[in-house]
């Protein structure tokens, strides 16, 4: 697996995205921006070093002959024992979402839990995007919600002040069997990965990305799809389609016309060829 292009944006001090591959692997972490005032970590956000914590761990750790829900367990139990060691309680630990590819024997491997895609094109085939059951959905009937506020004349900052109070709620149920699962201190959550192996090809191209950078496609239809996200970025134009994404956020800054939580998210995305 070669990974041709790259590309991490942040208009925060510290990025709470974190990417990486290896040989044989790719994998994005998208930390979840904080709701409040969080106490720092090690000098960044909670979101920030749990992405970075996650992405050191499986920079190194041996998974060859292993199944990815085995890996994801381990990582799990890495990024708890690591913040208990730097005070972080039970209580409140900072979450992130996970997208992992992992190519062996003409086969891959892909294991996904929150709300970070993967794009797939076999040659000859069209896009097939690989997303998290459990959060298919979710974050739009949200913002269908804010969506009609607005549309009845609300102002926006009431309609998400609403809106924030679900999200807070969503949260609280986070990792638990009321809610969904995500990437934390919470061993059970593995159970709730969403793991799947497909059979490739060589030449086969895939695309990793975090939500943030997904925006491209939706809200704001800068590409229609995920075959036209995928073919920018095949033709080296990310970093252009990610400039005029950063312009149609900042274009809206009260998220008004292109409803969404956050005028600007963290943006990462990795592009390899099998």
């Amino acid at each position: 697996m070669q990974v041709l292009r790259s590309i991490s944006r942040s208009d925060k001090v510290h990025n709470e995205d974190a990417a990486g591959c290896r040989p044989d692997g790719l994998w994005v972490i998208d930390g979840a921006t904080p709701l409040g005032d969080e106490a720092r970590v090690d000098g960044r956000s909670p979101a920030a070093w749990l992405s970075t914590a996650a992405d050191a761990f499986l920079a190194q750790v041996p998974w060859e002959g292993r199944p990815l829900r085995a890996v994801l367990r381990d990582l799990i139990g890495h990024v708890r024992a690591e913040g208990r060691r730097a005070g972080l309680p039970a209580a409140g630990f900072p979450t992130a979402t996970l997208s992992l590819a992992r190519l062996l024997d003409g086969r891959l491997d892909l294991c996904l839990l929150g709300d970070s895609p993967i794009l797939l094109r076999q040659p000859g085939a069209a896009v097939i995007e690989f997303v998290d059951p459990q959060f298919a959905g979710v974050e739009e009937a949200l913002l269908d919600r804010v969506r009609a506020e607005l549309d009845r004349g609300d102002e926006a900052a009431d309609a998400y002040a609403r809106a924030r109070v679900l999200n807070r709620e969503r949260r609280r149920w986070r990792n638990t069997p009321r809610g969904s699962w995500v990437l934390s201190d919470v061993p059970a959550a593995a159970e709730h990965a969403f793991v799947t192996t497909v059979a490739v090809a060589p030449g086969t191209e895939l695309v990793a990305m975090s939500d943030g950078f997904a925006r491209a496609v939706r809200p704001f239809r800068l590409v229609r799809n995920g075959a036209e996200l995928l073919d920018e970025i095949a033709a080296s134009r990310e970093s252009e389609l990610l400039d005029r994404l950063r312009a149609a956020e900042w274009a809206d800054p009260t998220c008004s016309r292109f409803p969404r939580f956050g005028m600007s998210d963290d943006a990462t995305m990795l592009y390899a060829r099998l």
